[in-house]
């Protein structure tokens, strides 16, 4: 459309953000259907929204001739799709400054044809991430990275890596596809950055440890490892193994892994497996290049796993008091894929986390911190475990895939229980590199005759 409402970030031509505050939106907490009424809090300069006479203050209260009852991210979504595969006009119900009578307001935008009635099919998912791919291209830095969002040399690798994963989803490596030269780029970037990582945004002051460097270093690793199986060069697998090599040597005695190594951090906690899940999924990478994985690694990991969960396959967030027990869509998603990557899926183990994933595909909304973290495992493992439990994940995400579409060809992200509980988003501080990687990353999982070739390393279906 596209006007931004609760806590959708500017995009890039604009002013910065305010970190991650969200604003407007009125939805009680836990709701993550969307609020009944919708405070327009920005306007794309320029775009549909604005040129229709809609103005920061405006309240979208309805579609057409209904208000919102139950939500308003299904009506929107739903309405956007049948405009764009039609007549290229949505009615919004409008309250002008939120008082007064709701009136009807005529948006237009851009038609996309019949494929448009069905973005995770065919062309109309095709052409969704071949503009998402393309303005991913037009931010990268001729270094080969991205402006800054996240923390320091972690982020600035974590997002290069983001975006490599995208191209090479899409179709390209390192001789074919229209993005090789930014995959070159970014492999390049992450090769000189890599050995630089270690405190959060270069540390803080008062002593505590801030060392994020294993999200780095795991990211990292599933980029280049990918890379290396599709287009072979020394000095990727080079890098590859320095970054495997650091994530072993960081794994914690008690067989998980911590945002980073040094003990526990400046909150007094030490593993996340979400992190763990993560480190599987470089080492595993890895290992196809030729890296021995230590067997101990991969055993005292399991452990630690199976201690976190409840048995039933799905990952607690850890083994400490209070954060065991309770399975987790992203993170077992996460720890399933590695155990994919290191050729693992046929053990007892795997099997219970792919039978958590399938029963629990469609539960992204019960992540932590970062959404988009959640929506990305789980969409890219949903699809690699079959076109059923991708079909149970995208009933409830093609809602929120449609509505997180920006006019520029970027994906942005949205509110959602925990950040309307906490008033910031995470998704939102870390940028729009971040979120726009990440929708496109589990668009291209399910390769396809339009160019999508997904992501046969990691989910071993070479």
């Amino acid at each position: 459309m596209k006007a931004a409402a609760s806590s959708a970030p500017l995009p890039s031509n604009e002013p910065p953000r305010q970190g991650g505050r969200r604003s407007g939106g009125r939805a009680p907490a836990g709701a993550d259907d969307g609020p009944t009424q919708l405070r327009i809090d920005l306007l794309y300069p320029e775009g549909p929204a604005a040129k229709a006479g809609l103005v920061v203050g405006d309240w979208i209260v309805g579609v057409g001739s209904r208000k919102f009852k139950e939500g308003s991210l299904a009506p929107l979504a739903k309405a956007l799709v049948r405009a764009e595969s039609s007549k290229g006009v949505v009615t919004l119900l409008v309250q002008r400054g939120g008082k007064g009578k709701a009136e009807k307001v005529d948006v237009t935008i851009p038609v996309g044809g019949a494929a448009a009635k069905k973005p995770l099919a065919g062309p109309g998912r095709a052409a969704l991430w071949k503009q998402s791919l393309t303005w991913l291209a037009q931010r990268q830095q001729e270094d080969g990275g991205f402006v800054e969002t996240l923390s320091g040399k972690n982020g600035a690798v974590i997002q290069a890596a983001m975006a490599g994963l995208a191209w090479l989803g899409g179709g390209s490596d390192l001789k074919n596809g229209a993005h090789k030269d930014n995959v070159r780029r970014a492999a390049d970037f992450v090769i000189a950055n890599v050995s630089q990582l270690g405190a959060m945004g270069g540390g803080r002051p008062g002593g505590a440890n801030w060392n994020q460097a294993n999200w780095g270093y795991a990211h990292a690793a599933m980029f280049l490892g990918e890379l290396h199986a599709r287009t072979p060069d020394e000095g990727v697998r080079a890098s590859l193994h320095f970054c495997a090599k650091r994530l072993v040597e960081t794994q914690e005695t008690s067989g998980g892994w911590a945002h980073g190594p040094g003990g526990k951090n400046a909150l007094n906690y030490l593993e996340l497996n979400i992190v763990t899940g993560l480190a599987l999924c470089g080492l595993g990478a890895a290992q196809q290049s030729g890296f021995e994985v230590p067997e101990s690694t991969i055993e005292k990991a399991e452990a630690y796993l199976i201690a976190s969960g409840g048995g039933d396959g799905g990952i607690g967030y850890s083994t400490s008091p209070g954060q065991k027990g309770s399975g987790n869509i992203g993170r077992t998603a996460a720890a399933w894929i590695g155990y994919l990557a290191l050729g693992k899926r046929k053990s007892a183990w795997a099997k219970k986390m792919a039978g958590y994933v399938k029963r629990n595909a469609d539960e992204v909304m019960g992540g932590h911190a970062s959404l988009m973290q959640h929506i990305l495992l789980a969409g890219v493992a949903a699809q690699a475990h079959g076109k059923g439990t991708a079909k149970t994940y995208w009933k409830t995400m093609e809602r929120d895939l449609v509505l997180a579409r920006a006019p520029d060809g970027s994906f942005q992200p949205r509110p959602w229980h925990e950040s309307l509980s906490m008033g910031s988003n995470s998704d939102v501080t870390f940028g729009e590199v971040w979120t726009t990687a990440a929708w496109t990353m589990v668009l291209v999982a399910t390769p396809s005759k339009e160019g999508a070739v997904g992501y046969p390393a990691l989910t071993a279906t070479r």
